[in-house]
């Protein structure tokens, strides 16, 4: 068997950095950045290197110099289903900000790292209906569509035309029937590829019953879930014809803390940062936990949704 990193130049991380600064100006380089600053979680230790990516071309450099030399990087949006691990996170770590948001008749042309809060409010102002069950949901629209990010009903998949991606070294476009979507999970979700740019396509609508909509769910969202505090949003993914939130409450786990880690009391599906005191490890014994008892006592393996950075 061909080793097909035999051609690669293998450097240390700093090594690296220093590299990248040379051959690549103006790069928004941030040094010991911590992931309890850039996750919903609030867990997590030190970044050693975080790049903040604002322009297409920079991250298309950045790309092709880390696979030229070997170094792995992780990339991050707004954190919102991230476990990060408290040691130093000495892998590079891509923070991607592509904001572009642009509307043209009934579709809404973004960025991958604009929120979903902020298209959610475009679609309402120019009368767009499709997305109505994302409102509340914290995320960038790159992480949504990675994921097939759903809620009420909906799914991102519904009202995905197209995405802009790459893998470095060009730029693809791939449109929603080749996007292999399923439960939570699509063509991104296996690969190292990165979201640049989403193409929603949503239907004309009457203003009120969307906005009506909107806060209706975005009202639901909090009178169930721990919204004041600090989670990754639900942790484990459904089982086939059962509820998790359902499996964890019967197996009398709820309220259930590992120090500063809970399994919350308003919604057993969540995991919460009491006080801001949980660790990382705290939130692996509870998750342990939870798949243990439920698999003792019902017989199904939960898969967790979350992405957990050790």
């Amino acid at each position: 068997m061909k080793n097909l990193n035999k051609n690669k130049k293998n450097i240390s991380i700093s090594n690296f950095i220093k590299l990248l600064l040379k051959k690549v100006p103006n790069i928004n380089l941030i040094t010991n950045k911590s992931f309890k600053d850039l996750t919903t979680f609030k867990i997590g230790g030190k970044i050693k290197y975080l790049i903040e990516i604002k322009e297409i071309n920079i991250l298309l450099k950045i790309l092709q110099l880390c696979k030229e030399y070997n170094i792995k990087y992780f990339i991050l949006g707004q954190g919102s289903n991230i476990l990060a691990s408290d040691k130093v996170c000495k892998i590079l770590i891509l923070k991607i900000s592509l904001d572009y948001l642009k509307v043209r008749d009934n579709k809404i042309i973004c960025g991958a790292g604009v929120n979903l809060f902020k298209i959610n409010d475009t679609a309402i102002k120019n009368s767009l209906t499709g997305l109505e069950w994302s409102f509340g949901i914290p995320g960038t629209i790159g992480g949504a569509v990675k994921m097939n990010a759903g809620s009420f009903g909906g799914e991102i998949k519904d009202v995905v035309e197209c995405v802009y991606y790459t893998d470095g070294v060009k730029i693809y476009k791939k449109q929603n029937s080749s996007l292999s979507f399923d439960y939570r999970k699509s063509f991104f979700t296996f690969n190292n590829f990165v979201i640049l740019k989403v193409v929603l396509s949503l239907k004309k609508g009457k203003q009120i019953l969307i906005k009506n909509k909107c806060f209706l769910n975005y009202e639901n969202r909090r009178k169930t879930q721990p919204y004041n505090l600090p989670s990754a949003g639900s942790v484990f993914k459904r089982p086939q014809n059962e509820f998790a939130p359902v499996l964890i409450e019967r197996c009398k786990l709820k309220g259930l803390r590992c120090g500063g880690a809970e399994i919350s009391s308003k919604h057993c599906g969540f995991i919460v940062n009491f006080n801001n005191q949980a660790k990382f490890q705290q939130v692996l014994k509870l998750i342990s936990k939870i798949k243990k008892t439920v698999l003792k006592k019902f017989d199904i393996i939960l898969q967790e949704e979350i992405i957990i950075l050790r």
